[in-house]
C-alpha cells in the first residue's frame, strides 16, 4: 500500500519560525518530524510514498533524500498554487491505483495500524479514519462514531457543541475512486470539504480507534508538549542519540566545556557546542547547529537555531542571556 504524506501547509499557527522552516522540517528529538514520521511508517513495513509539496518544498525533499532510506520509493508532487489537503490529492491521481494510507504531515505517533488496514481492504471500505479519544475537542475534528461508522463530523468545534470526545487525527484509509469527488485545481480541504461532502452522500465512513500515541503538534503549546513528552520517553519511537544517563541524550559531535551542569531530561543533537559554566536542564532540548555560550542557564525550553520555545509556549527570537545564532 502506498502512503502520501501532506506535507505543503504554510504552519502559519506555528510562525514565526515556519518562516524560516517549513513546519515538517521542524526538529525534534534530532531530526526533522517528518524523518520520525518516516521513519516509523517504514517499520510498519511501507515502501512507496508520495510527498504532497507546496510550501519551501525543496527544503523538503532535500531533507528527505539526504535520509538515503533503502528499498524505499519516494515520490514528490509540487503544487505550484495551494490547493488545500484533498484538492492537492487530484495531481497524484495517476500514482494511485489502489487503496492508499494518506497522513498528516504534521501529526507523529507510535501505533501499529496494520490490523486497521487489513480490515478495511477486507470489508471492501471506501474511506477510513483513525479517530481518538481526547479530554478538549475545540482545536480539531470532532467525530461522532457509531458500530464502527462515522455518523456526523464538526470540524473545531465551540465549546459546548462537540459532539463526543474523538478526534481525527489526520490518518486515513482512502480508495482511489473516491479521487474523483474531489474537484480539480480548486481549493478543497479534507476536514472542511471532503469530508461533508461523503457524509452527504451517504457515503460509508469507518472508524477505527488508533492506539499508543498520538500528537498534532502545529501549535506552539503542542510542539512545546511533544518536546516535553519526548523528554519523557513517553513516544516509542527511537531518539537517534546516545542516553549517556537516564534521560540525557547526546547527539554526534557534542561538545561540553568545563563545569557545565545537565540536569535530566535533555536532549542535546549533533554538533552542539555548550561553553564552561551553564546549566542545562530540566526539560531541555537542543537543536543541531548551536553553540550555547559561556555561563547560559536553560530549563524549561527548546532551543532551535534563531528562536527559542519559552516556558510560555512561544517562540521568541535568541535573547536569551549567552546563546548564540546559528553557526555558520
Amino acid at each position: 500500500m502506498k502512503v502520501v504524506i501532506l506535507a505543503g501547509g504554510y504552519g502559519q499557527r506555528l510562525l514565526p519560525i515556519t518562516n524560516n522552516i517549513p513546519k515538517p522540517l521542524l526538529p525534534i528529538a534530532n531530526r526533522a518530524a517528518i524523518e520520525h514520521l518516516i521513519l516509523h511508517l517504514t517499520r510498519l513495513g511501507f515502501k512507496e510514498f508520495i510527498i504532497q509539496l507546496h510550501y519551501m518544498s525543496q527544503a523538503i525533499i532535500e531533507t528527505i533524500n539526504a535520509m538515503k532510506l533503502k528499498n524505499v520509493s519516494i515520490d514528490y508532487i509540487i503544487e505550484e498554487k495551494s490547493l488545500g489537503s484533498a484538492g492537492c490529492l487530484r495531481l497524484s491521481k495517476h500514482f494511485l491505483n489502489e487503496p492508499f494510507l494518506l497522513v498528516n504531515g504534521d501529526i507523529l505517533f507510535d501505533g501499529d495500524i496494520r490490523d486497521a488496514l487489513k480490515t478495511h481492504l477486507e470489508s471492501k471500505s471506501r474511506f477510513s479514519m483513525f479517530v481518538k479519544q481526547v479530554d478538549k475537542c475545540g482545536s480539531y475534528g470532532n467525530v461522532k462514531v457509531k458500530n464502527g461508522q462515522i455518523i456526523d463530523f464538526i470540524e473545531k468545534p465551540n465549546e459546548g457543541s462537540e459532539i463526543s470526545k474523538l478526534v481525527n487525527t489526520g490518518i486515513y484509509i482512502m480508495n482511489p475512486e473516491l479521487l474523483f469527488q474531489i474537484p480539480e485545481n480548486r481549493y478543497f480541504d479534507i476536514s472542511n470539504d471532503l469530508i461533508p461532502l461523503l457524509l452527504k452522500k451517504n457515503i460509508c465512513l469507518n472508524a477505527f480507534h488508533l492506539k499508543g500515541y498520538w500528537i498534532d503538534y502545529g501549535t506552539p503549546r503542542r510542539f512545546a508538549k511533544l518536546n516535553v513528552d519526548w523528554i519523557e520517553e513517553k513516544l516509542n519511537l527511537p531518539i537517534p542519540a546516545v542516553q549517556i544517563l537516564p534521560r540525557i541524550f547526546l547527539g554526534e559531535h557534542v561538545t561540553i566545556n568545563n563545569n557545565v551542569k545537565i540536569v535530566s531530561p535533555v536532549i542535546i543533537g549533533n554538533d552542539v557546542t555548550i561553553e564552561e559554566n551553564c546549566v542545562i536542564g530540566p526539560y531541555v532540548s537542543i537543536s543541531s547547529n548551536i553553540r550555547i555560550d559561556q555561563g547560559s542557564v536553560l530549563h524549561h525550553q527548546a532551543v532551535f537555531q534563531k528562536y527559542t520555545l519559552n516556558y510560555e509556549n512561544k517562540f521568541v527570537h535568541n535573547s536569551i542571556k549567552k546563546i548564540s545564532k546559528e553557526i555558520h
